[in-house]
């Protein structure tokens, strides 16, 4: 019996380390967002039926991410009811990401206010969702863009 316990002792003593140790050698997630300053559109004027494109410029590149989300509405308050549509585009490489964005034949002609509603990133990870510190910001989130009548 005392050999039993001796021998439990002697177990407990080599395996409760291994349930403790420290973590600090597992890898760190690094990873890191994107900030932007601004959106930019060009050309700054179109009609309705044509494509624009959309960039956010860069203030901050981050580190090892690999895909952008962004979702954006374009808006025309002078119309009654308000016009608007909304879509969505990503990037896949980091640098400045640039949408293309298919202004509608039924587009009314106006000023128009482009939105980016939501940035999101996902990131080079050991781990299947991937880990960020934070989440990708932009300072100045609109644009505009004149809409002209659909050409005939």
């Amino acid at each position: 019996m005392k050999r039993n316990i001796l021998l439990l002792a002697t177990f407990l003593m080599l395996a409760c380390p291994l349930f403790f140790t420290n973590c600090s050698n597992d890898p760190e997630m690094d990873a890191v967002p994107p900030s932007f300053k601004e959106v930019a559109i060009n050309p700054k004027s179109a009609h309705a039926g044509e494509s624009v494109t959309a960039t956010l410029k860069i203030q901050s590149m981050g580190k090892s991410w690999y895909k952008l989300n962004c979702a954006w509405t374009l808006i025309n308050y002078s119309t009654d009811p308000v016009y608007s549509f909304k879509g969505e585009g990503y990037s896949l490489e980091m640098k400045e990401p640039v949408f293309n964005i298919s202004i509608p034949d039924d587009a009314p002609a106006g000023k128009y206010t482009l939105r980016i509603n939501k940035l999101t990133v996902e990131a080079a990870s050991l781990f299947p969702s991937g880990s960020l510190y934070g989440s990708p910001s932009i300072e100045n989130g609109s644009a505009t863009l004149t809409v002209q009548e659909a050409e005939e």
